[in-house]
């Protein structure tokens, strides 16, 4: 089965009822039922400037996404609100925009946990996919964890997988990144199977 079959197309819209607006200038890109949601740290500067989630100019999200199998053709940052209509998601621990994730202390990363729980439960994603293992560590508070399907989730029924940082910073090779964003696609087909 393809990834975009029988993927019903939900409304397309960056603020559903029922979840708070973010306090940065990126809008949650968010649908109920989405087969996965991508979790970042925060915004760049780029990103929270044009309005658009990974829109650093070395980023390869988007690149990834399409090498991975998880989207159609290559997306352009400037479409992120149609990423529901195939199934995905996009939304970070923290909303506002910095030069740098390092510029976000602890305590602020955690402190954004509640809120990705609210919006966990209203999306009720198969998959959670972490832009980065900091992210992840932040998010659960854990000391270490390994790239992919972690054992246990930080949610109830939903699986988290820990991909690699899509910027063009993080040192890890475009081939290496693209093993961890195909296994996101792999578990979306195993959820879809249980």
């Amino acid at each position: 089965m393809d990834l975009f079959d029988d993927v019903p197309a939900p409304p397309l819209t960056p603020a559903p009822p029922g979840l708070p607006p973010p306090a940065g200038p990126l809008p949650d890109i968010v649908a109920p039922g989405l087969e996965c949601l991508f979790v970042g740290f925060n915004p760049g500067l780029r990103s929270g400037a044009l309005g658009h989630h990974y829109a650093g100019r070395g980023n390869q999200f988007w690149r990834l996404l399409h090498e991975a199998g998880l989207t159609p053709r290559l997306y352009r940052p400037e479409e992120d609100i149609t990423l529901p209509a195939i199934g995905l998601g996009s939304t970070n621990l923290v909303a506002r925009a910095t030069a740098s994730a390092a510029e976000l202390s602890r305590a602020e990363l955690r402190g954004g946990v509640p809120r990705l729980a609210r919006i966990v439960g209203f999306v009720r994603p198969r998959v959670l996919a972490y832009t980065g293992k900091g992210v992840y560590l932040a998010a659960t508070g854990l000391p270490d964890a390994p790239w992919g399907v972690q054992e246990r989730s930080l949610f109830d029924g939903v699986a988290d997988v820990v991909v690699p940082s899509p910027s063009g910073l993080a040192r890890l090779p475009f081939e290496d990144k693209l093993h961890w964003f195909r296994e996101v696609r792999a578990e979306i087909g195993r959820r879809r199977l249980a």
